[in-house]
């Protein structure tokens, strides 16, 4: 099948495209054209020459046309790794022809024209000329060798690498060249992303979910290098964009944003924007997908890369350019791989290419690839005047048929104005993120004046697809099913029922527990929103529910302001996070390992008023009223020497709350609210509560005072990875009974949780001040990628700690709620810490945990390993 050239080929390998069935895979020879026209050679015929030769030059053209068509097919990999070369150059010398390798390093090339040679290059790889043959259908299997051969050379000879000094003077002309050092600028950027179904096969028609479906697949197309396409979503936004240096303000106001999709997926919506923020290579770091990557022209360049200066100067734009190439120091480090022509006089970026694979410690990601194109203005600094970005996502990276999509967003910048300011009111808004009221609204008319250009066939076809599914009742039922499977709870028209993990569970209060939820959807109202359950223990034969109601008023400028009430009659956890499992899930049946079950019920009522800005602050206030009891006997309570059981305890009053994290949309006050989502905000969030009790609503409430605090934050480290920091405290004032103090976060369950002290019991300390702070590194394979054998599954590694700090006061360490036996303070820090391995198959982490103090503690577990299940990438 093959024949391997020797050495002084240069390792590359020429497959014949006819798979050794003959020399030429031309159909027919000149000897079966002869014997066509034999008779026409015959003494009958010599008396009409001309005719002759001019029916054997018609029947010859085909031959001679084929002759002279050269067609090239193959595939290009790294020589030094045999893994594919996707986006790599295939030009024929001396043409225009060309083209470039598909996202497995396939490629395809025909011209009409006779040529004798192929010549392949890409960025950071010595470039090849191969020689064809002559009227042969040709197939190659070409390998390029990596470059650091010659970037090492550089390094060992006198001196240093040329490139370091041109990328000085780029370093040291940042700040000149950089659009902030003007005093004001305005600019209109309009972006567009699109997502595209690929590699995929005709068995995904029969698929249960889309089978129905035959309009779908209109819209099927193929690439230059044959990978089977389908356009699924499409979504563009215009923005316009001012800054001001002194006092500093930037701001972006959405003039419109319109998608075009057929299905609800909050975590795809938040990879479009993604998708949509323009790195900025000036800065140190560039954060794509949540992941950090070194600028080519960091201050620090030398660590993270190899680089390699072009002997000749180049022509790019109008302008005089080096021309320098640069690929990752390490296999594996989260890097890129690219080129930059750089201006010889201003020492500015014109162009930049950015691309990592599969080899970077990235999940899910094929090929990503970035391209920036830059101009100057008068005054002097450089602006991003277009840019393009296209993303190969799949399940499996390193399968070149595993089904994925392709990401690709066009971006472009005009109506750049220097030194013009806004009025001082627009400046001075919170909001970094300014939408218009009318920017989910704009009409077709709108979007035609100004778009820089018309939607393509394909994306016009798309429009009209995704509406017909969006609208479609077969679509709408099976969306329905996929909610169910994932969020547990099915649409019946307005409502939802569910959630169905719910409806049965065991624990030892309640013995089995039945439940039945509803709640209202979009269908319903997308302004009120009412929920509701109703539950029965057979244990302890009692019924239990809740009802829920909220109104959310839009105000200017996309602020919100939410009023609710709730009643909630159930059963409760001291010490359970609300990032584990609903309480009442049916895994919480199976996957207790230690400790005590504790389940107190309570019932409650409460109502608030909740103002949110899109800058990324929540408030609210609301009145609170709480009656908590013990199954059984109820809470054992110390009156005049004696002890009774049977007491309630009631808390009432008025609840404060407030959250911040600059620029986060949809930020709601609550402070137990576990912020979800596909990326982590990049930016602290701070939360405060601060609780009044004390007369009211309630004739028995106990008077005290509760404030508590809490900060997470992510901190990048590269090359290390990043650091994720957990901090809280608090203090209670006021004589209070045991149910009402402060019990940190338990997790004495299988599955481990971030946010939960996993080697603890419940009810194991209380306090009634205290501080928490856990600190998790994460070297994102920092240091297993340098380990050949690991390096193929993209383990990542991490090192944690925790530390809870408490107290009591005599008055509530010896009040008339005498404290259950093993429930303590934890004057002495209490401290677990571990590491583990994460990025398992992608999507599991498992953690070796020690717990290094207190324990002695009854059903205290010293060491424990727990996994976890999660999706990033």
């Amino acid at each position: 099948m093959k024949n391997v050239l020797g050495s002084g080929d240069h390792g590359w390998t020429r497959m014949n495209a006819d798979a050794r069935l003959g020399r030429s895979v031309v159909p027919f020879d000149l000897r079966s054209v002869f014997i066509c026209v034999h008779p026409w050679f015959s003494p009958v015929h010599r008396s009409r020459p001309i005719k002759r030769l001019l029916l054997l030059a018609v029947l010859l053209l085909p031959v001679l046309v084929h002759a002279q068509r050269t067609r090239v097919t193959g595939r290009v990999f790294d020589q030094a790794t045999g893994d594919p070369l996707p986006y790599a150059n295939v030009v024929f010398p001396g043409s225009t022809v060309g083209t470039s390798t598909d996202t497995v390093g396939f490629f395809r090339l025909n011209d009409d024209q006779h040529r004798d040679s192929l010549r392949v290059s890409m960025t950071g790889y010595r470039a090849r000329t191969i020689a064809l043959k002559g009227a042969v259908d040709q197939g190659l299997v070409i390998g390029l060798d990596p470059m650091h051969v010659e970037l090492h050379v550089f390094e060992v000879r006198p001196g240093e690498n040329p490139a370091f000094a041109v990328l000085r003077q780029v370093i040291a002309r940042k700040p000149f060249n950089a659009p902030e050092r003007l005093d004001a600028y305005h600019y209109t950027s309009y972006d567009r992303v699109r997502f595209d179904l690929n590699h995929f096969t005709d068995r995904i028609k029969k698929n249960f979910l889309l089978k129905p479906f035959d309009y779908l697949w209109d819209g099927i197309d193929t690439t230059a290098d044959g990978v089977r396409y389908l356009p699924i979503l499409l979504n563009e936004r215009e923005e316009e964009h001012d800054y001001r240096r002194d006092p500093r303000s930037e701001k972006r106001v959405v003039m419109g944003t319109k998608a075009y999709k057929f299905f609800r997926a909050p975590r795809i919506m938040e990879f479009v924007e993604d998708m949509a923020i323009e790195p900025d290579i000036n800065e140190e770091q560039v954060t794509i997908l949540d992941r950090s990557f070194p600028s080519p022209i960091n201050s620090h360049f030398q660590q993270y890369y190899r680089y390699l200066l072009d002997d000749t100067l180049r022509a790019c734009d109008g302008y005089i350019c080096h021309r320098i190439t640069f690929r990752p120091k390490h296999i594996g480090d989260a890097a890129f791989r690219g080129e930059m022509l750089i201006d010889t006089t201003s020492k500015a970026v014109v162009r930049v290419d950015l691309a990592f694979s599969i080899e970077a410690n990235i999940n899910f990601v094929r090929n990503y690839w970035i391209r920036q194109d830059r101009a100057p203005v008068a005054e002097g600094p450089w602006f991003v005047r277009s840019s393009q970005v296209i993303g190969d996502f799949t399940v499996i990276e390193n399968s070149a048929d595993m089904t994925g999509f392709f990401g690709r967003r066009t971006s472009t910048v005009s109506d750049i104005t220097i030194g013009q300011t806004r009025e001082e009111a627009f400046y001075k808004q919170v909001d970094p993120v300014i939408v218009q009221d009318s920017a989910a609204l704009r009409n077709d008319a709108w979007w035609r004046t100004v778009r820089p250009d018309t939607f393509t066939v394909e994306e016009r076809d798309l429009v009209t697809r995704v509406d017909r599914m969006a609208h479609d009742p077969r679509w709408q039922r099976r969306e329905g099913l996929l909610h169910l499977i994932g969020e547990g709870w099915q649409p019946l028209g307005p409502i939802d029922l569910g959630n169905v993990y719910t409806f049965f569970s065991t624990n030892p209060v309640e013995d089995q527990r039945v439940k039945l939820g509803l709640r209202t959807n979009d269908h319903f109202s997308r302004t009120w929103r009412f929920a509701g359950h109703l539950a029965y223990g057979f244990g302890d034969a009692r019924w239990k529910g809740g009802l829920s109601g909220a109104v959310q008023l839009n105000g200017p400028r996309r602020q919100r302001t939410l009023i609710g009430a709730e009643y909630l009659d159930d059963m409760l956890q001291p010490g359970r996070s609300a990032s584990l499992l609903p309480l009442d899930h049916v895994l919480t049946s199976f996957v207790r390992l230690s400790g005590p079950d504790p389940r107190w019920y309570l019932r409650a009522t409460s109502a608030y008023v909740e103002r949110q800005w899109p800058a990324g602050l929540a408030v609210r206030c609301g009145s609170v009223d709480q009656r908590i009891s013990a199954p059984d006997v109820g809470f054992f309570r110390v009156l005049e020497g004696d002890t009774t059981g049977g007491a309630t305890v009631t808390l009432s009053g008025v609840r404060l709350g407030a959250r911040f994290a600059f620029g986060v949309k949809d930020l709601d006050a609550d402070y137990t609210t576990i912020l979800r989502g596909l990326f982590v905000p990049r930016v602290p969030i701070v939360s405060l509560e601060i609780l009044l009790s004390g007369g009211g609503l309630g004739t028995n409430a106990v008077p005290m005072q509760r404030y508590r605090l809490k900060v997470e934050d992510r901190l990048r480290t590269p090359p290390f990875g990043y650091l994720d920091i957990y901090a809280e405290g608090g203090l209670i004032d006021g004589d209070v009974p045991y149910p009402l103090l402060h019990f940190p976060n338990s997790d004495p369950l299988l599955f481990n949780d971030v946010r939960s002290f996993n080697l603890m019991n419940f009810l194991e300390f209380a306090a009634d001040r205290w501080a928490t702070l856990q600190l998790e590194q994460h070297f994102e394979g920092h240091f297993l990628d340098r380990i050949p054998l690991l390096r193929w599954a993209k383990l990542r590694e991490f090192v944690l700690a925790k530390a809870f700090l408490g107290s009591l006061s005599a008055a509530n360490r010896n009040g008339a709620f005498p404290l259950p036996d093993g429930l303590s303070d934890a004057r002495d820090p209490y401290v677990e810490v571990g590491f583990g391995i994460e990025n398992i198959l992608k999507v599991a982490r498992v953690d070796f945990l020690w717990r290094l103090t207190d324990r002695d503690h009854a059903g205290a577990l010293p060491f424990i390993v727990k996994p976890s299940f999660y999706f990033r990438f």
